[in-house]
């Protein structure tokens, strides 16, 4: 087969052109002295997507928004291109389905900015006190209890925030995330500032609407504000709670500025009493919404056909049946969420020619391939497995890790070196994720960016003196779990050397399969 050819540049609207022109000025005043770094220039480049990274100096960190985790086989030889030319060749997929660079040089990102947004991706609001990356289920449109197609939403949520009055002047960041049903094994919507999940209540069609919701180093539930809210009335609904944290979340104290302690403040009732104030002047300010058409085709999935040895295997592990008959969804397993630049351009062209153009990133650090006609599976499993791409997703061998002390400024352990060993370790005592039925997360440092507080087995690093050595750590949970109504927040068990980490989630591992009893989950023991 041959590859796929690029598709033409298309003219940047005006605005992102202006926006592009004050970024490279503002660059080059912060150069010749004439703005302060720590007091100007730091908060307007976050604005921009561009983190300081741990190693300091010229070293940043980009990070992209992909909208709803959707990325185009375009997108993805641009991702591939910038990661070659202006970091260090891997692109690195997080647990909100957006994509980081790191090792950038801050004379190169105007460049990359441009190159991105001449591919469709924006960095725009990606880092800072602003709205982030609105997340939204890679399994829209497939899974076969959808009550509505949820992709217009998702979208419409995306551009009403993005470059919006109030989307980058924020006391601190905002998380929005949406999912096609309660069964949808990716959603996390209870982790969120707004969590929105497509429900059917007494036949009528809304959103179930939770907010407030949050990990970090204090785990907060959300508020139920609504059980089926009028699909119509989502973007004014949305708008009225940025509109509460805007005007009342914590200025002084970035500790306490999320809009979880807004909640934690006022009360459930005194939340909901902000909440509707904010509601009534959003609608007076002329904010709308609209019911868009449902497209979801009738649910007539087809199984998966069998198949011999390890292609067979995959096909249990990674393939499930789309809604539509002879359609398959394939899972690709990428390592810790780093793509190298060569992988991702293999990528690019195997979703062109097997899956119609049509992947998604995932909130636990993989690509979906969302439409793989039944008669491709042979050909892509040869493909993937010549990538190593074909071990199984989503299960406690594919461990979830923020990139932690390796970039991050805030970073107490080497999280993805743990996570890597921890990978060969399972492996190593016969482990299965097909058996043990749960996921492992993983984080840097309290902040929870790896989600350890929702994971089967969870831990952050920290660091504690032995003897009078201050010593890495790690802080061990179990029983995490985000499951669309409700919400398990793990509870802690240990604190541990990091070099007897991989022993200690070896031996839970080994005491479960030992010890477990007939059809017994990994979470359930």
């Amino acid at each position: 087969m041959n590859p796929p050819t690029a598709s033409a540049i298309k003219p940047l609207p005006t605005p992102v052109e202006q926006e592009l022109a004050k970024y490279q000025s503002t660059l080059d005043a912060l150069h010749a002295g004439a703005i302060d770094n720590d007091k100007v220039f730091k908060p307007f480049r976050l604005v921009h997507g561009v983190y300081g990274q741990r190693q300091g100096g010229e070293n940043q960190m980009v990070r992209i928004k992909l909208k709803y985790g959707v990325v185009t086989p375009d997108q993805m030889r641009a991702l591939a291109s910038c990661a070659e030319k202006y970091a260090n060749g891997v692109s690195h997929i997080t647990t909100r389905q957006a994509i980081q660079y790191h090792y950038v040089q801050l004379d190169h990102t105007p460049k990359m900015l441009r190159e991105l947004e001449e591919a469709g991706l924006t960095t725009r609001e990606a880092c800072g006190n602003a709205v982030r990356a609105v997340c939204g289920s890679p399994n829209a449109g497939i899974l076969h209890d959808e009550p509505f197609a949820i992709d217009a939403y998702s979208e419409a949520v995306f551009q009403h925030f993005l470059r919006g009055p109030r989307s980058a002047s924020l006391p601190r960041k905002f998380k929005i995330a949406l999912a096609s049903s309660d069964s949808d094994p990716l959603q996390q919507v209870n982790i969120q500032d707004i969590g929105i999940t497509a429900v059917t209540v007494d036949g009528v069609e809304g959103f179930r609407i939770v907010a407030a919701g949050g990990l970090g180093a204090v785990p907060v539930a959300p508020i139920k504000l609504y059980d089926c809210l009028p699909k119509d009335q989502l973007i004014p609904v949305c708008d009225a709670l940025v509109r509460v944290h805007h005007v009342h979340g914590d200025r002084q104290n970035r500790a306490k500025a999320r809009l979880k302690f807004v909640l934690k403040a006022k009360g459930d009732a005194g939340f909901r009493a902000l909440f509707e104030e904010q509601l009534a002047l959003a609608k007076a300010d002329g904010i709308t919404g609209q019911a868009f058409p449902d497209r979801l085709p009738a649910a007539n999935p087809t199984p998966i056909p069998a198949a011999a040895g390890a292609e067979g295997q995959w096909r249990l592990d990674n393939c499930r049946p789309h809604r539509e008959a002879g359609i398959a969804v394939v899972s690709v397993c990428i390592p810790r969420g780093d793509v190298p630049a060569r992988e991702m351009r293999v990528l690019a062209d195997l979703c062109e020619w097997f899956s119609a153009g049509d992947a998604r990133s995932t909130n636990d650090q993989n690509i979906v391939f969302r439409r793989v006609k039944h008669e491709h599976l042979p050909q892509l499993f040869k493909e993937l497995e010549k990538l190593g791409y074909t071990r199984q997703a989503h299960g406690l061998v594919d461990v979830v890790s923020c990139p932690g002390a390796s970039t991050c400024q805030l970073g107490i352990t080497q999280s993805k070196n743990l996570a890597k060993e921890l990978e060969v370790a399972l492996k190593s005592i016969g482990a299965d994720a097909r058996t043990l039925n749960g996921h492992i997360n993983i984080s840097g440092c309290p902040n929870s960016c790896g989600q350890h507080h929702i994971g089967t087995i969870g831990m952050h690093g920290a660091a504690s003196k032995i003897g009078d050595k201050l010593v890495p750590h790690y802080v061990l949970f179990v029983g995490g779990g985000d499951e669309g109504a409700k919400i398990f927040h793990a509870t802690m068990v240990a604190r541990i050397p990091a070099r007897k980490a991989v022993a200690a989630v070896a031996a839970l591992a080994g005491w479960y399969q030992a010890e477990r009893t007939g059809s017994e989950s990994f979470a359930q023991y």
